[in-house]
Order: structure tokens, then C-alpha cells, then sequence
């Protein structure tokens, strides 16, 4: 029988190479996104379908969650829609703020509290967040991405426990820098340009460039299939090697270590 996968953000970057990916393997794909138009390359590939979903908008998550719902059985739901703002803490707006945590945070939990009746029900599934390196490390001028997506891994880390009774996998993806047209429409680096250029260089360990999408898409497959009861999955090679050189060295030995490379 065919497996389903809901995906959000999937017009391009990491959402539209995952749909690819599981497409490609024969699963049907449900990619969901603010701009359908933006969609149709997707529509041409086997077994997928494009809906609107604006993770801002409550009446068309209820409503584009509840169409999905009923017209497949969905195995996986995949929260990957977002952006980031990057500048010093005191440069953002409150809106430029709420705007972000409406997005990133609030629109992630939304989605996933349609799809937590059926998952409980099913007794079955798996639900997959796209949180961030730098929601597991502190970077200058990520104060707020940084603390929405430490709110996702929070979100991740207690429905771990809450699905587990029900045989319900919740895991989160953690991409460093990936070479995708993420949305960064803040990126403000005044007072902080060596140190932006140095993190940077941190974050390409050595690599002209970052790893593509379609890596992540791969790490996402296997998230899916491997069985594991694990919970985080660096989505790409480098940002493995820097997750766990984090974990290794602890938070005040990497903070000595990281303000040196930063500002040194």
C-alpha cells in the first residue's frame, strides 16, 4: 500500500527536494505551500499533489489539514515551512519579531495539533520538524530566529514524550547552512561583519560551498525508514561534524572556543 507524506514549505529548498525524493520512491506526496503557483513543476511528478497552506493562516491550516486528512491516509507529516531574520537583537521591529514567531513557532504547533487525533488514533506515524543548528547553538545575530527554533526543538522534545504511548515517531531535522533560496529577508550584519564572515567560514568547515538540499532530502528518507528511536538528525554531513563537536565540548567550553573564532 502506498504511503503519504505531508509536507509544508515545499515549494522549493529542502520541502520541494524531500517531495522529489519520496515521489521518486514511489510514496504519495502531499506538498503544501503559501504560493501554489509556485508548485507546478511538483505537480508533474508522480503520485503528488499541491495545496495551499499559509502556516499564518488558522482557517486554511484546519481546513487544507482536514482535506488531506480525508482524502489520504497520512503516514508522515513533515513541518518545514519557515524563514529566518538575522541581525543584532536591538536592529528588529516587534512586528519584524511576531512575524517570525507567527511563522516558525505558532504556525508549526497549529499544524501539528490537526494531525495528533489521527496520528493517536492510527497508533502509527511519524512527525518530522525542520528546526535549526541554530536552534541548538547560540550565533550572533540569531537572537530571535535562534529562539524560534529553539522553541520548535522544545515543541519536538516534549511531543517525543507526549506521541511515544501511542507508537507515534517525532523527530527533528537540523540543517546548518544549506544552499537553498531560504528567505532571509533580514540580514543585517552591522557591527558584527568579522564575525559574520568568520561564522561563515565555521559553518563551510573547509567546503567552497554548502551542502545542497537533496543531502537533507536523503537524511529525511532516512529519518522516515531506518526504525530509530532517535531524535535528532543533523541533515547534512558538515553539520553533523558541528552538531557534535557542540555536544562534545558542552556550552561554556564551546562558548570560549566560538567567541575566539568569532571576534579574534
Amino acid at each position: 500500500m502506498m504511503k503519504t507524506i505531508f509536507i509544508t514549505g515545499a515549494s522549493s529548498g529542502i520541502g520541494k527536494a524531500t517531495a522529489e525524493l519520496f515521489s521518486a520512491n514511489g510514496w504519495q506526496v502531499i506538498a503544501t505551500m503559501r504560493n501554489p503557483e509556485k508548485g507546478k513543476a511538483l505537480t508533474e511528478l508522480p503520485n503528488t499533489v499541491v495545496m495551499p497552506l499559509d502556516v499564518t493562516n488558522t482557517k486554511q491550516i484546519q481546513e487544507t489539514c482536514r482535506k488531506a486528512l480525508e482524502q489520504y491516509d497520512v503516514d508522515v507529516l513533515f513541518n518545514n515551512a519557515g524563514y529566518g531574520i538575522m541581525a543584532p537583537l536591538e536592529a528588529f521591529s516587534e512586528a519584524d519579531i511576531r512575524r517570525l514567531f507567527d511563522t516558525d513557532v505558532i504556525g508549526t504547533m497549529i499544524v501539528t495539533q490537526q494531525f495528533i487525533p489521527y496520528f493517536k488514533k492510527r497508533r502509527s506515524g511519524t512527525i518530522l520538524t525542520t528546526t535549526s543548528l541554530a536552534g541548538v547553538i547560540g550565533f550572533p545575530r540569531d537572537a530571535v530566529y535562534g529562539a524560534a527554533k529553539r522553541a520548535q526543538e522544545g515543541m519536538v522534545e516534549s511531543l517525543y514524550y507526549e506521541m511515544k504511548p501511542f507508537g507515534v515517531a517525532v523527530k527533528s531535522m537540523i540543517p546548518g547552512g544549506t544552499k537553498t533560496n531560504f528567505q532571509t529577508p533580514i540580514n543585517d550584519t552591522t557591527g558584527y561583519e568579522k564575525a559574520a564572515a568568520n561564522q561563515r567560514a565555521w559553518l563551510l568547515d573547509g567546503n567552497d560551498e554548502f551542502p545542497l538540499p537533496e543531502e537533507a532530502a536523503h537524511i529525511i528518507w532516512q529519518a522516515v525508514t531506518d526504525g530509530k528511536d532517535q531524535l535528532r538528525y543533523p541533515t547534512d554531513s558538515v553539520c553533523r561534524e558541528l552538531y557534535d563537536q557542540y555536544l562534545t565540548m558542552g556550552t561554556e567550553r564551546f562558548k570560549e572556543y566560538f567567541s575566539q573564532l568569532l571576534f579574534e
